[in-house]
């Protein structure tokens, strides 16, 4: 026990304050209790003084310290990773990542007989949750590593007793799917507070080496939507680890559908070979863990969706087989469709041409003469009559050069539910005139009729300067923006060359889609359906940038895919009720986002419809998922993706409780990749993240013994208690103070002073 003293203001400040309160006394005394009585004076006197003490004791902050020493139990937490990416064998001497666990646990056995005496060691293992360690493992067979799990499971058990040590013996690479994949650093700041450092034990290499032998398919890029009887080429990102000068054959695998019908799977078999198509190939690995792109294709016979899938024969002796495939899903369409564009001579018209022709896309090509001379340009009445095109897009061009017969009719084709779209420009939109026009109520874009000369070009309404294209989050699930996989899709757009400048835009109401937009957030391509049309605006008019810059196969897709969605032919079929999923493959644990509707006989949108949608699992169990419904739009998500293989989506139209018509029925994919063993790298750093938030050390395998025999050296079972009893912060010394002064006062008051 000893008594501490905390000056308030500093031992300088209090003396100077108990200087100042004799000094007051004694004035008081010689001023004011000089004409008292003898007994008077010294009580009140005594009163003032003993206030003044009490008042010094507070400044002083006394409080008394003990200290007391207990024996008490701790606890040594020991968690040992046994998911399946600890089977990987490259350990030393070629042995798993587990078995190099076992070995070290195994060789510190002396370090744990001297430790049972000390503490109380509790062993666990976790992959997607912790539980006590069982005696008869043999292998690691845990279907994801949980790290963040684990440790939050560890939160509670170091709370029910003091922790000397969490050893968590792991690659340290965080995979796991929801609802499991909580945040390891999350969990280790509660494990800081619990006083419960960790010290993580690491395994495993972060990149697999040149021994281990492994082919992947990692990326498969293909059009969603082709056409029968046309070449459709396949891009492959083929990747190859300790094969450097091995032959690997990949081929194209096709849906056999002979006999199935809709909502049954097909058995995938190679696609033949055409004196045009090139269905397989037969490569040389040239370096390890580098990318080769691989360049198939093959011809469609028939319509419809259908599964397509890329393989690479496996090698022998690879271990790893589950990223050896990829597939998807494409639609097969009947026959092209016909495209009438409206531009000035300029780049970017130029780009754009170039998907004429291909895959029975026919764009037609209008020149509009500029400057002085856009007065002379003849637009002929035929490109505008029923059944002339499928889509229109204009460019650079003001309202007055179609005329009003021109745009009256094309106004009437829109309306029919022919596409529409318009691109960046000086004189459209606004400046064009276009307000003033019937298609002001079909383009998705508020225009401003007031512009000061309407058909003259006005800076003032673009954008200066580069523009990065952002996709945003809807976006990104339109089948429009889709450029390569959904993983990489977002990447893929913000690659891109930026535009150089672009129109300003604004929607016209909340009815209309954003789907990308400048880095400031500026809307830049926005997209409604009108009725039976689909109509779109997109600020940019330089994309032949992307060309410029080797990225003609983004160039070529986006216009393509934007043609196809205007015109209705990405996935839509001509029964009443449709749905879309987009895009086809997803990873385990994503919420796949399905969309659906029905339309009537003449194409318009029945928004009163009732709807029923359904999913059929790879494991053949059907799930009903709720559908929601918002400003005539249907929706639903799906999140129960943990199985890989094919799920059928079905959605049953009815109004009135009349059907109408056949199911809708289509498919997505969820890749079968293995969390645990595609990618089996050990991760050091997030191991050592975790030991520096709760004050613990990232420890190599060999440091283990010398860490457990450094923790017997160590007092753990005594328990130093500290209390603290301070004699100012009470409520006795308010009582004696308050005492002290009422005496005073009771005094002063009958001798007249008060």
């Amino acid at each position: 026990m000893q008594l501490t003293l905390e000056p308030i203001w500093g031992w300088t400040g209090v003396a100077l304050v108990a200087v100042g309160l004799v000094a007051l006394l004694l004035a008081i005394d010689r001023v004011q209790l000089q004409g008292l009585t003898p007994s008077r004076r010294w009580w009140l006197f005594g009163l003032k003084a003993a206030a003044s003490l009490l008042l010094l004791m507070a400044m002083l902050r006394p409080a008394v310290v003990t200290t007391e020493t207990d024996e008490h139990t701790v606890q040594l937490l020991v968690a040992s990773d046994v998911s399946r990416s600890m089977s990987t064998p490259d350990g030393p001497g070629g042995i798993t990542r587990w078995k190099a666990v076992e070995e070290d646990l195994q060789r510190a056995a002396s370090q744990w007989k001297g430790l049972k005496d000390k503490v109380d060691i509790r062993l666990f293992e976790f992959d997607k949750q912790l539980r006590p360690r069982p005696e008869n493992r043999t292998e690691p067979d845990g279907p994801m590593t949980a790290i963040g799990q684990a440790l939050e499971d560890l939160v509670r058990e170091a709370r029910q007793q003091p922790t000397a040590a969490i050893l968590l013996l792991t690659d340290g690479s965080q995979r796991a799917l929801s609802p499991h994949d909580m945040d390891p650093l999350l969990a280790a700041r509660k494990l800081a507070e619990a006083n419960a450092p960790v010290y993580p034990v690491g395994y495993g290499a972060t990149s697999l080496t040149s021994t281990t032998l492994d082919l992947a398919v990692r990326d498969l890029l293909v059009d969603p939507v082709v056409f029968e009887k046309k070449l459709v080429p396949l891009k492959i990102q083929l990747t190859g680890s300790g094969a450097v000068g091995k032959k690997a054959i990949l081929r194209v695998l096709v849906e056999d559908r002979s006999g199935k019908s809709l909502g049954t799977s097909g058995e995938l078999k190679p696609a033949p070979a055409t004196l045009t198509a090139r269905p397989i190939l037969e490569t040389e690995i040239r370096q390890d863990h580098e990318p080769q792109t691989i360049d198939l294709s093959f011809i469609p016979t028939t319509s419809g969706e259908l599964k397509i899938a890329v393989e690479v024969e496996p090698l022998e002796g690879e271990l790893i087989r589950g990223n050896n495939r990829l597939e998807t899903i494409i639609t097969i369409r009947q026959g092209g469709l016909r495209v009438a564009y409206f531009d000035v001579l300029r780049s970017e018209q130029t780009a754009i041409r170039m998907v004429n022709g291909s895959d029975k896309i026919q764009l037609d090509f209008f020149q509009v003469l500029g400057g002085k001379f856009k007065s002379r340009t003849v637009i002929p009445t035929t490109a505008f009559e029923r059944g002339a095109y499928d889509v229109y897009m204009i460019g650079d061009v003001p309202a007055e050069v179609f005329g009003e017969a021109n745009l009256n009719n094309l106004t009437q084709r829109v309306r029919e539910g022919n596409g529409l779209m318009m691109l960046g420009g000086l004189e459209n939109f606004s400046s064009g005139g276009y307000a003033a026009t019937p298609l002001a109520d079909l383009l998705p874009v508020a225009l401003t009729a007031d512009i000061a000369m309407a058909g003259t070009p006005d800076t003032k309404a673009q954008y200066v300067g580069p523009q990065v294209i952002v996709p945003t989050d809807l976006g990104l699930k339109r089948y429009v923006m889709q450029l390569t996989s959904a993983d990489k899709n977002r990447a893929r757009w913000e690659g891109l060359a930026p535009l150089m400048g672009a129109t300003k835009l604004a929607p016209k109401n909340d009815l209309v889609e954003i789907w990308a937009t400048t880095r400031e957030g500026h809307p830049l391509l926005l997209a409604t359906e009108v009725g039976r049309a689909r109509v779109a605006a997109f600020g940019g008019d330089t994309t032949y940038q992307w060309t410029l810059h080797g990225q003609g196969e983004e160039h070529q897709r986006f216009w393509r895919q934007m043609i196809l969605w205007l015109a209705r032919k990405e996935a839509d079929s001509d029964q009443p009720a449709w749905v879309r999923v987009e895009p086809r493959n997803f990873l385990p644990g994503a919420t796949v986002p399905l969309e659906f509707g029905a339309r009537s006989s003449t194409g318009d949108p029945i928004t009163d419809a009732l709807f029923e949608v359904k999913i059929t699992r790879p494991d053949g169990q059907t799930v009903a998922v709720p559908p929601r419904s918002s400003n005539g739009q249907f929706t639903a998500e799906y999140p129960q993706t943990d199985l890989p293989g094919d799920y059928w989506v079905r959605v049953t139209a009815r109004k009135d409780a009349t059907s109408l018509g056949l199911d809708a029925i289509t498919r997505f994919i969820v890749d079968p990749k293995d969390l645990e063993l595609d990618q089996p790298n050990a991760d050091y750093d997030l191991l050592r993240k975790i030991a520096e938030l709760t004050g613990g050390q990232l420890l190599r395998s060999e440091d283990l013994e010398k860490f457990l025999k450094d923790l017997q050296g160590r007092k753990l079972d005594e328990l130093t208690r500290i209390q603290v009893y301070p004699l100012w912060d009470n409520w006795w010394l308010l009582m004696a103070f308050v005492g002290v002064m009422t005496a005073e006062w009771t005094i002063r008051k009958k001798a007249g002073l008060a």
